[in-house]
């Protein structure tokens, strides 16, 4: 059965992730209606429930619409740079990786940053680009359309996912014929579906891989 994400659990392995990369902050954002949903910041305590929406930064924007990892480096003093500006805006080194699959529209954003002067290069840039690909489930999961249902809808919409009758999920929520149905419909009424064989097309698909993470 396709994966349910934990937050929790999926910030623990981000932070380990990032350890390979030389920044000071780090978030993790879906897409909705043109703004960055924040799943996960590295200036948040862990296990803390993000509830903001920030609007996507120019650059945000343009390594979304190319589809594709854009870094940004500028040489300053220590001194020059001002820790009061916004930090996409006045730190000298960022790192922006869309999330999603390859040649497929976006489905969130993996921002990286340093205080300090720094140039990332080659090698982060496509170690942080892989890092956004296996994250592309846990966005789906945690920001996309599955994020209206409720916990009991969300594990009936991943047994609908894997093609199973009424009979085998009911048994799998473990209640009667008629209360699965009825789970079933606001599944598909929530996600504006008009059939069952519509929903797959909606649930990730087992995390991927990366340098021995699993996300």
């Amino acid at each position: 059965m396709r994966q349910l994400f934990d937050l929790q659990e999926t910030r623990s392995k981000l932070d380990e992730a990032m350890e390979l990369v030389e920044h000071d902050r780090f978030v993790l954002g879906g897409l909705r209606d043109g703004m960055l949903k924040v799943i996960a910041d590295s200036n948040a305590p862990a296990g803390r429930r993000n509830k903001r929406t920030r609007e996507l930064a120019p650059l945000a924007r343009r390594a979304l619409f190319e589809r594709q990892a854009l870094t940004v480096s500028s040489v300053l003093e220590p001194d020059e740079i001002d820790q009061r500006a916004d930090w996409e805006m006045g730190w000298p080194a960022l790192l922006y990786a869309p999330v999603g699959m390859p040649k497929v529209r976006p489905v969130g954003l993996l921002i990286v940053g340093t205080r300090k002067s720094y140039w990332y290069e080659e090698e982060a840039v496509n170690y942080v680009s892989a890092l956004a690909i296996t994250l592309t489930p846990c966005v789906l999961a945690l920001t996309g359309p599955l994020a209206r249902l409720r916990p009991d809808e969300r594990q009936a919409a991943h047994l609908i996912g894997e093609g199973l009758s009424i009979l085998e999920i009911a048994n799998g929520l473990q209640m009667d014929r008629r209360q699965a149905e009825r789970v079933v419909s606001r599944v598909l009424s929530k996600l504006s579906l008009r059939s069952p064989r519509d929903v797959p097309q909606l649930l990730p698909d087992t995390p991927l891989t990366s340098g021995g993470l699993i996300l």
